[in-house]
């Protein structure tokens, strides 16, 4: 495919694509992720991060459009997306993808949602918004990682395109307007990791408003508002200024033969992705030391780049900091056997026991490791013991990955986990089963509606 086709490879794809062209296996994933997304989504909004944009939707208000998870009174699209994809974002347990290094359900389907409840979209048309939305997005991604990701957040430059794809379809554009969208989605791309630097609040933010900008090119799109018709390999466009590296376009080739959602991710624990294949090297080894810390001498964890620059906190002072250091999350499960919710609670946090190990564990990029990226997000943890003996895990695909996946139960059990206390069992039941047959849902706006009709928020 010629390096002048991109953008039109990308509305191609999302313009003509049919649910019936997706594999069943690939359908089904992408039910799965709408279940994961919707958990996250359920327990973000309970979260004290969450009350700074409520405070703002409910400020600023909107037409009677959509539901916000939480709120009985229903908001403009614009706001529902920002919202909804903000509070998914906040516990970092939603979907993620490898090669993108992306967060797709956190974007796509916040977007999707608003669009889908307002204009009383069936299941089947959400469905296949969604995985349109996650082709495009994902292969955006993939394209300019990993130099891109050193500087700019993924989930929220490449999401722009995924909402907008998604929102676009849903709002029955014509191939034009919905270039248009795309056009002014990937110009209004933004998100910068500075905030690392303060463990600040705007990942969640970088997520909902990638969200809502895709909703808001498409709807301008509606009204005949022009875009650029190739942003994304333009002169002046997403690749010139955002890449940092070369551009393969055969990324771009396989549009309906290879589907990416079938491969997306799933986190099994509330912190950075690139935490997990370190977790569970972790749970192994406590299994192993049979919780005698004190013969610990030394902690040695080997991982890859971009693990090493996100999730390299070396002192964590709250929960934020907590989800993104290695030496804390690995320091917790040597303790504990395990990471949950309940592990980024101050009590938790400083636990003078896990904080004396914290200062033995030391983080190493290992070039062999880092070689196996992105394909896999491996991670070697060492522990030495004060008789010299060494123990060792290595975990090339951490739990959740499609090597490694989740099934059906598992995804279940995980949304059960995070709603318990929120949705009573009746509300449970009926969102599991909508997820699990939204192809045959007359109107998809009965998910958040049946929320917030058994939820206590």
């Amino acid at each position: 495919m010629s390096a002048t086709e991109i953008s039109k490879s990308c509305i191609d794809f999302a313009y003509t694509f049919k649910l019936s062209d997706a594999p069943a296996s690939t359908q089904d994933h992408a039910k799965k992720c709408l279940l994961d997304w919707l958990g996250c989504a359920i327990r973000g909004a309970t979260m004290p991060q969450a009350a700074c944009i409520r405070k703002y939707t409910g400020t600023m208000g909107g037409n009677f459009h959509a539901t916000i998870i939480g709120d009985p009174t229903p908001n403009s699209i614009f706001n529902t997306a920002l919202c909804n994809g903000y509070f998914s974002h906040i516990l970092e347990m939603d979907d993620v993808d490898k090669e993108s290094i992306t967060h797709p359900g956190t974007v796509v389907i916040p977007a999707a949602l608003s669009i889908g409840e307002w204009s009383q979209i069936p299941g089947a048309d959400f469905l296949a918004a969604i995985i349109a939305g996650y082709e495009v997005m994902l292969r955006v991604g993939a394209a300019v990682t990993p130099a891109h990701y050193q500087i700019w957040h993924t989930t929220a430059t490449s999401g722009v395109f995924g909402s907008a794809v998604a929102a676009s379809r849903l709002l029955k554009l014509s191939r034009e307007e919905m270039t248009w969208a795309l056009g002014n989605a990937g110009t209004l791309s933004a998100g910068l990791w500075e905030f690392l630097q303060d463990g600040a609040m705007s990942k969640y933010l970088h997520a909902g408003k990638a969200a809502a900008t895709g909703v808001m090119t498409a709807c301008l799109a509606n009204t005949g508002f022009t875009g650029a018709s190739r942003i994304l390999e333009g002169a002046q466009g997403f690749f010139a200024g955002y890449a940092r590296q070369e551009v393969n376009p055969a990324i771009f080739e396989n549009f309906g033969v290879r589907y990416r959602t079938g491969t997306v991710s799933f986190k099994p624990y509330p912190c950075c992705r690139h935490t997990h294949s370190a977790i569970d090297c972790a749970k192994a080894l406590h299994n192993q030391l049979a919780q005698s810390l004190d013969t610990v001498k030394d902690v040695r964890i080997s991982t890859y780049k971009a693990a090493s620059s996100i999730a390299g906190n070396e002192n964590p002072q709250d929960s934020r900091q907590a989800q993104f250091s290695l030496k804390y999350v690995v320091s917790h499960v040597l303790k504990n056997g395990t990471v949950g919710l309940s592990s980024f609670e101050d009590t938790a946090l400083f636990d003078p026991d896990v904080r004396t190990l914290m200062e033995k564990v030391h983080v190493e990029i290992d070039p062999s490791i880092d070689s196996l990226t992105p394909a896999a997000w491996p991670a070697k943890v060492t522990v030495t013991l004060l008789d010299g003996r060494e123990i060792v895990e290595f975990i090339k695909y951490p739990k959740g990955d499609p090597e490694n996946p989740l099934d059906w139960n598992e995804v279940k059990e995980k949304f059960s986990f995070l709603v318990s206390g929120i949705l009573n069992q009746q509300g449970i039941a009926k969102v599991i089963s909508l997820c699990e047959n939204i192809e045959s849902v007359d109107d998809c706006g009965q998910l958040l509606q049946t929320v917030n009709r058994h939820g206590v928020f």
